[in-house]
């Protein structure tokens, strides 16, 4: 978590926002909102590339159609969602923002200039992070040098709570060419955080950089660690504190590590593998993993999901920390099969729900499960996604009367549609 009965996005002519409450097996209708996208605002957009180098971009990737990248950050009552959206060769952002915990859904507005947004897809997804009246999102650009087109990141912020937007500064400043992909957002009352990885020093490694006025300049970034996994999603969450974690995968072995960045002095350090599976794999398994924090008293207690592919141990675990991420508990297997993408949340009084995809005999389901005492035992999983849809990656908020679950799927043969089921 970065902090249904269903959603569908329609995109670029229309966007429709449909959620149910899931309890046991009644459902209850809760809102529907239809708007017209919005038009770009305040964005000015590049001047289009040389004819040859468009040819080239459109040689080396094809994409599928829909809604190919989503985000999703909680702000106190306000939950704000960023997609992807492919369709007919155009890629766009779009931004909505609920202030009613998701019953309701302002106009969506679009960001990215045309022709700026490239090779976005599920586990590479644009980032969005906000706090007050300031809204900041990242994407990666195109790029015309670099392995598959993919290019240096962009950045927009709003200062009016996702009205109107303008072009902020690259936060990789000490290294523009890219690429910068694998991102990250999260906010807090320091300001704008964000994390990516790039090859700067040779190697594939995470970096990290700080903005103090909403995203429009960029303190220099540090390189958190300069070797990591060449392409698996980075997690970053902050405590009440303001101290900063990043849940990321490591190299040599290729299990999950934890990173945390002190919030008065900016100090980072290292603090922890989370899951100590000893996998060593040259590859990269395009996994990242997930992170909720809950405080009590002077009392961080971290909520971690995380996975392995090394042979003998392979699958989805859930681990648990009362100090910060310093110490975890022992690895506690989650789902059945194969089960791969995954998000956690917790709510004000502890309960936690995890929500993963895992491979069926028609293509990704979505799975949760509910725990009340703190992970040592979950409830029964349940089965959120329909039979006939491949449903992949999702995403977790807590909210007043429950969670909800975001996440994308697609009928064979068709485009990439966004779901949002309320589990109470």
């Amino acid at each position: 978590m970065k902090s249904r009965t269903i959603v569908q996005v329609r995109t670029l002519l229309s966007l429709a926002l449909v959620a149910v409450v899931v309890s046991g097996c009644s459902t209850q209708p809760v809102a529907v909102v239809k708007t017209p996208a919005a038009p770009t605002k305040h964005v000015k957009a590049e001047t289009p590339a040389p004819a040859h180098q468009a040819k080239k971009k459109q040689m080396m990737h094809k994409q599928e159609s829909g809604v190919l990248s989503l985000d999703v950050f909680k702000e106190n009552h306000k939950i704000h969602v960023l997609t992807g959206i492919h369709d007919q060769g155009v890629s766009t952002l779009q931004y909505q923002r609920s202030d009613d915990q998701g019953h309701s859904w302002t106009t969506p507005v679009n960001i990215a200039p045309q022709g700026t947004v490239f090779n976005f897809h599920r586990g590479n997804d644009s980032q969005i992070a906000a706090w007050g009246d300031n809204v900041v999102v990242a994407w990666m650009n195109r790029g015309y040098t670099n392995r598959h087109g993919s290019g240096p990141m962009s950045v927009a912020y709003s200062h009016d709570q996702g009205q109107t937007w303008s072009l902020g500064e690259m936060a990789a400043s000490q290294w523009k060419n890219g690429t910068h992909a694998f991102m990250d957002l999260t906010a807090n009352e320091k300001g704008m955080h964000f994390v990516w990885l790039d090859s700067r020093n040779g190697k594939q490694g995470l970096q990290y950089a700080h903005s103090t006025n909403g995203g429009e300049t960029w303190k220099p970034e540090t390189t958190l660690d300069a070797k990591t996994c060449y392409c698996c999603w980075n997690t970053l969450a902050s405590d009440s504190h303001n101290n900063l974690y990043a849940l990321y995968r490591d190299k040599d072995p290729s299990d999950m590590a934890l990173i945390k960045v002190a919030a008065n002095s900016g100090v980072s350090k290292r603090l922890a593998r989370v899951g100590e599976f000893d996998w060593e794999f040259q590859g990269c398994p395009h996994v990242g993993g997930g992170l909720a924090i809950h405080e009590q008293g002077n009392q961080v207690q971290l909520h971690a999901m995380v996975s392995t592919m090394k042979p003998e141990k392979a699958g989805l675990y859930y681990l648990f920390s009362v100090d910060g991420g310093i110490h975890w508990t022992p690895e506690q297997r989650m789902g059945q099969g194969m089960a791969v993408h995954s998000d956690i949340a917790v709510n004000d009084s502890g309960a936690l729900l995890a929500s993963w995809d895992v491979a069926g005999p028609m293509g990704m389901s979505i799975i949760t499960s509910k725990s009340l005492d703190q992970g040592k035992t979950w409830l029964n999983e349940t089965v959120l996604s329909k039979t006939d849809m491949d449903a992949t990656h999702p995403k977790v908020v807590a909210v007043d009367e429950g969670f909800l679950v975001f996440w994308t799927e697609k009928a064979e043969g068709g485009s990439k549609q966004l779901q949002i089921k309320k589990l109470n």
